[in-house]
């Protein structure tokens, strides 16, 4: 038998965290905040870091938002192309004015590279936060968040933790 002291500890968040830790290896991270002005939702999208794309080149990134589902994309912005960096910096801020239908959808974060020797862009990674709780803004929105894959990020976003 193992004694007890030598048995690995997992608190009852042990599990999960195993598993986001696997999902957003190597995809990079996103620094950004989003504030409420009435209404208005003002995101801000300061900087990224370890962005890597095909081939674990560099990246000519942008970041592209939009509240979802939007089927006639009018709602969509996006940022100016950062080219050559795996931590490039944009520092732009986006207004989205929030309709009473939209407070049941997400505002979707995304970060693509756009591929230099054709017109299309690969998805690095993403994530999203909940309408109606970013009007509610029960905690503060600030800081940096991993870049998640297609699926996880259309439902979620993930806080990178503070080292202390």
């Amino acid at each position: 038998a193992v004694p007890s002291s030598l048995r690995k500890q997992r608190g009852p968040s042990g599990s999960r965290r195993k598993i986001s830790r696997a999902r957003v290896k190597g995809k990079g991270q996103l620094k950004l905040s989003i504030e409420v002005q009435g209404r208005v939702l003002v995101l801000h999208v300061m900087e990224a870091k370890g962005l890597i794309g095909k081939e674990y080149r560099t990246c000519d990134s942008y970041v592209k938002m939009s509240i979802v589902p939007d089927a006639d994309w009018k709602c969509r912005q996006k940022t100016k192309t950062v080219p050559d960096s795996k931590n490039p910096v944009f520092h732009e801020h986006f207004l989205f004015p929030v309709q009473e239908e939209d407070e049941q959808k997400r505002l979707l974060v995304t970060v693509w590279n756009r591929e230099r020797n054709s017109r299309q862009s690969e998805l690095i990674g993403c994530m999203s936060f909940g309408v109606k709780s970013l009007l509610t803004l029960d905690k503060e929105i600030s800081g940096w968040y991993y870049l998640l894959g297609e699926d996880l990020g259309r439902t979620k976003h993930l806080k990178v933790a503070a080292r202390r």
